[in-house]
């Protein structure tokens, strides 16, 4: 196996971590009135927001407060619509098929649009660039990196000294393979040169599960997620897999604070997205919308006690993201030779 060299994305990930970093603070100084009088009837009836996922989670508590806030902005009704299956495969295709006048629009995660294409070549008919038109990325979430309490590391230097120790012992979960957690242990992987096997479960839930019953080791999982088990004592949390540290958890290391790991980053974004060529003047009017609505107060405190970092960016720098992130996890999966389970 090919070790990624450290050097190897660091444009595109430089690129990145500067968008995240800034752009929530960023002034809404795009042309909200121009693209108001070039497309004065948009939305002319309500709006369908895809979410390609089940209700109930995270991504659909930000799907959900998004399409209120849109509701609020634009004066029609935008509706979440949850379109399952196929590892959010199957609503995402159902966007990139739709009439490109923004009444049919696509929230999603960076699995279906950096990832899905290169994991699932045989399935996936969608161009993740080529098809949509980026609107906004919406926000960011890191992922803890946990242990078991049994495991005698403090910190990720340990960790990676104890698994170069003892090669091929360690083992570490994750909700499946191909997603973000199973990509953030590859990558740890690969940047640190250790042996360690991948054990996927179905679901973070049995990941966790096999994680405090002691079956593995560690796992990189959401921090909502792990942060009742820390409290508990069941788990050690001992980084988080962005590239600075967290808000939520300001005492926690980013993995890379760890000497050799400085270009490490893994994380779950939201995305907003539409049907390639619907018109400039739609895209920037969500835009806009887009932007206010998670600018407000209220929008926040919902989701930044739980480790979200609220983004809203320009069309131009979410499609500058999805190219970056595109060429990592690229990267990755080929470097680790990552199939996916069906």
């Amino acid at each position: 196996m090919r070790q990624i060299e450290r050097g190897e994305q660091s444009a595109p990930r430089a690129a990145r971590r500067t968008l995240v970093a800034t752009l929530c603070v960023a002034p809404l100084v795009l042309p909200w009135h121009q693209a108001a009088a070039q497309d004065a009837a948009y939305p002319a009836k309500p709006v369908r927001i895809v979410y390609p996922f089940a209700a109930g989670g995270g991504g659909d508590l930000m799907s959900r407060t998004l399409a209120a806030e849109l509701t609020r902005e634009l004066k029609e009704s935008f509706i979440v619509d949850n379109r399952t299956g196929g590892n959010g495969n199957i609503g995402t295709e159902i966007v990139a098929r739709a009439p490109a006048d923004g009444h049919t629009l696509l929230m999603t995660t960076n699995a279906t649009i950096a990832i899905n294409p290169q994991l699932f070549k045989k399935v996936v008919t969608y161009d993740p660039v080529k098809d949509f038109a980026p609107i906004s990325l919406v926000a960011s979430q890191p992922f803890a990196l946990v242990l078991h309490p049994a495991v005698p590391a403090k910190n990720v230097a340990e960790l990676i000294s104890l698994a170069r120790a003892k090669p091929g012992t360690l083992n570490y979960a994750s909700s499946g393979s191909g997603g973000g957690a199973h990509l953030a242990g590859e990558m740890l992987k690969t940047f640190a040169g250790i042996d360690i096997t991948h054990i996927p479960y179905k679901g973070s839930n049995p990941a966790l599960g096999a994680l405090t019953g002691g079956q593995v080791q560690f796992m990189f999982v959401a921090i909502l997620a792990a942060m009742p088990f820390v409290e508990q004592g069941k788990l050690r949390a001992i980084a988080v897999s962005t590239s600075r540290r967290n808000p939520a958890v300001p005492n926690l290391p980013a993995v890379s604070e760890t000497a050799g790991l400085e270009k490490f980053e893994s994380d779950l974004w939201y995305g907003f997205l539409a049907p390639a060529k619907t018109p400039a003047a739609i895209i920037e009017r969500l835009n806009a919308a887009t932007r206010v609505a998670l600018a407000r107060p209220e929008v926040k405190a919902r989701f930044e006690p739980s480790g979200t970092v609220l983004v809203g960016s320009t069309p131009a720098e979410f499609a500058a993201a999805i190219r970056a992130d595109i060429a990592r996890w690229g990267t990755v999966i080929s470097t680790a030779k990552i199939t996916p389970e069906y």
